[in-house]
């Protein structure tokens, strides 16, 4: 699992479990209109399934060496997690009660949640840094970014079709992109536990790994210094947004630009992490 397309799945995966906590659930459900849940559940569910996609080949090797492993479960999950999305969002665009799905959309994201756990399993079984707790904590650790800033940026598209929406959902969630600063600190940091990529191989396994990952992945603390250095940029948008989204009026498209910048960077951040993330030392 140790590959780029492993860690491109982990980023689709906690991007979509992330975004569909928020979308259930506050700040925004019952004060905007059932459109919006719509539109974020759809790219929740779009993203569910490109990780799903995603997983296919990495799991099927790891499946190949040991059909007992524990990832097995891993795309099961993420597609139920698509499906109980999409029955969200076909009801909730039917515009019935609003309770079923909620309930449904709130189910399906302990469902992806729970997609998360094997692959925390299967780092601790190769050797991860922490075992299993410190592999679920990075994991949602990552969710919790890459969740909120897609979105706070598809929220900011909405007060173009909504203009009589009030600020309150824009500063609830611009202070929620605050507070994942710090997950997204303590992702990177966390990561450092594990050896960069290709570190301690050698001969024909170290030329394969070599294959796999840019060098300066593969140099010392590289992966480090780049998600640290560009959550600093993450660090400086969500403070324009917080003062953008008070000042409301124009300023929330202002803001967000701002979060295009940030959905960019952010999935950066846990590239930097979560190259580490099937690492051991």
């Amino acid at each position: 699992m140790a590959n780029p397309a492993a860690v491109l799945a982990l980023v689709l995966a906690m991007t979509a479990v992330g975004a569909s906590l928020l979308t259930w659930t506050r700040p925004t459900f019952g004060t905007v209109r059932p459109g919006f849940e719509v539109l974020v559940g759809s790219t929740v569910a779009l993203l569910g399934w490109a990780a799903y996609a995603t997983f296919s080949t990495p799991v099927a090797r790891v499946l190949e060496v040991d059909p007992s492993s524990p990832v097995g479960p891993t795309r099961w999950f993420l597609l139920a997690f698509v499906g109980l999305n999409v029955a969200a969002v076909v009801l909730r665009a039917l515009r019935l009660t609003p309770a079923v799905p909620r309930v449904l959309g709130l189910a399906g994201t302990v469902v992806g949640l729970a997609a998360l756990w094997p692959l925390a399993v299967l780092r601790a079984e190769g050797g991860g840094a922490g075992g299993v707790t410190q592999g679920v904590i990075e994991l949602l650790l990552g969710t919790a970014l890459l969740g909120s800033i897609w979105f706070g940026m598809l929220l900011g598209h909405w007060y173009l079709v909504e203009r009589r929406l009030t600020n309150r959902p824009m500063v609830v969630v611009a202070w929620i992109n605050v507070a994942v600063i710090g997950a997204g600190l303590a992702s990177v940091l966390l990561s450092w536990r594990n050896p960069a990529p290709c570190a301690g191989l050698g001969g024909a396994a170290f030329q394969q790994c070599s294959l796999l990952f840019t060098p300066i992945l593969r140099i010392g603390s590289m992966t480090i210094v780049l998600g640290l250095g560009v959550l600093s940029l993450l660090a400086l948008i969500a403070g324009f947004n917080v003062k953008l989204a008070r000042e409301g009026g124009r300023s929330i498209q202002a803001a967000t630009g701002m979060f295009y910048l940030a959905v960019i960077l952010a999935p950066a951040v846990e590239f930097a992490a979560k190259v580490r993330f099937f690492t051991a030392g």
